[in-house]
């Protein structure tokens, strides 16, 4: 049974949740920041026929993330929920997406990690720096340019994500431009903050300046200023190259991180 969350259930599935936030960032994040009161943001619960819960959905824009502790969702219930809701993405710890897969044969997986910054690597640089606001529309024509991690929202969703998260000091957005063209060329930002955590998104350098570290540098200068805020610092990342990138800075895989993409 899946029941609509309120108020009354915020103490509920924080403490389902405790400690394993870093399996569900964006729900526990949205939930501090949020609560109830974004129309753009809903939970629901799904309990088991014992009155278990055994699954926390989130709802922001048209993507979905599911959190189960134990693994244990009803993985045909929330399957039909998901498409009566008509969502675009869904995330989810690799064993969570597991179990609803088979039921949503017109999503394309994609596999990828969440990592967590367990150490301190510094690699300075005084080019990147924080965009300001009149900077979005450009950002996000850059980033919804990659197959991946942009143009499955599309420009006009993102944009108002990032203008809405940039508004409200709930995301910020590092960007490297080209010395002679003036063109943003890299971009990592925060797609969520808490006044603890952060959780990074959006890294992409524009094709024709891909391998030469940028994306690295501007990834780099921007966890030093989080680091400098005392925030506990949390990515996803999907190729070997990231990966890669991220390891050199710092950062560990907490788990298989997945998605769902129509």
């Amino acid at each position: 049974m899946i029941i609509k969350a309120d108020g009354k259930d915020m103490d509920t599935i924080l403490e389902y949740i405790g400690n394993d936030y870093g399996k569900c960032l964006y729900i526990y994040i949205d939930l501090k920041k949020y609560g109830f009161t974004n129309e753009n943001f809903n939970v629901w619960i799904q309990y088991n026929k014992n009155g278990e819960i055994c699954c926390i959905i989130s709802e922001y824009y048209k993507g979905i993330q599911l959190f189960s502790k134990n693994y244990n969702l009803v993985a045909n219930e929330i399957s039909e929920f998901i498409l009566q809701r008509n969502s675009d993405v869904i995330f989810g710890m690799n064993e969570v997406i597991n179990r609803i897969k088979e039921y949503l044969p017109e999503f394309t997986e994609e596999l990828g990690f969440v990592g967590h910054l367990t150490k301190s690597i510094d690699l300075l640089s005084n080019e990147p720096y924080s965009a300001s606001l009149d900077e979005i529309h450009e950002i996000v024509e850059l980033v919804v340019s990659d197959e991946n991690i942009g143009k499955p929202y599309g420009f006009d969703s993102l944009y108002e994500q990032y203008y809405s998260r940039k508004v409200e000091n709930f995301g910020r957005n590092f960007v490297l431009r080209d010395n002679s063209t003036n063109e943003i060329i890299t971009h990592a930002g925060t797609y969520a903050e808490l006044p603890e955590l952060a959780i990074l998104g959006g890294v992409i350098t524009s094709i024709p300046y891909r391998g030469h570290g940028f994306s690295k540098i501007t990834l780099s200068s921007l966890c030093n200023e989080l680091k400098s805020e005392g925030k506990e610092i949390f990515s996803y990342y999907y190729i070997p190259s990231a990966k890669n990138m991220h390891h050199s800075i710092g950062f560990e895989e907490i788990g298989i991180w997945a998605k769902l993409i129509k």
